[in-house]
């Protein structure tokens, strides 16, 4: 599998290397789902666009690649290695109530996930190194699932809330590589 070294400025977002594999998944993903999103959203807006709907869709884009790529071994490597810039990754992740201000849509609701979500994600980062950690990050990201599923809101925003909660509880909150990290090191 052929990789690519990544530009030191983005080793926050996808680490030191990539494949070309996992790059093209992360971007494809990223594409497809925000377009699908926003599809479903602009079906309330009657097509029109402004520029705080770019700007919140390119969030939107972030979190959809954020999931993916959190997945990856040169990320997650990369933030085990680096445990404060971890930390202020969880603790300045508010995506989510930027999206809702942007759109001027649920922010109140955008406000409850986002304390839910990086609360989680903080108790599931102090679990690094535990045999527990996935299990808490599983049971804490069906909690959060059932609380934002719970309340009557349109699909767009339900699969933002969801795929931000599942960016930080699971995908990067959680030590994906442990054994590997620690065996190959």
């Amino acid at each position: 599998m052929k990789y690519i070294k990544i530009n030191e400025f983005f080793h926050d977002v996808f680490g030191r290397k990539q494949s070309v594999l996992e790059l093209i998944a992360i971007f494809v993903f990223s594409l497809v789902a925000t377009y699908f999103i926003y599809n479903n959203y602009s079906d309330d807006t009657q097509g029109v666009l402004s520029w705080k709907i770019i700007a919140a869709f390119i969030l939107v884009a972030d979190i959809m690649a954020g999931c993916i790529s959190n997945f990856t071994f040169s990320t997650n490597q990369h933030y085990v290695k680096q445990s404060k810039k971890r930390l202020l990754f969880i603790l300045f992740h508010i995506h989510l109530l930027v999206i809702s201000f942007l759109l001027d849509a649920y922010f109140a609701y955008a406000f409850v996930f986002t304390v839910y979500t990086i609360g989680a994600a903080f108790i599931v980062n102090a679990l690094i190194g535990k045999r527990i950690q996935r299990f808490i990050a599983a049971n804490l990201m069906f909690y959060g699932l059932i609380m934002i599923l719970y309340f009557s809101l349109p699909l767009w925003f339900i699969l933002i809330s969801l795929f931000f909660m599942i960016k930080l509880v699971f995908s990067f909150s959680v030590n994906h590589y442990e054994l590997f990290i620690l065996n190959n090191n």
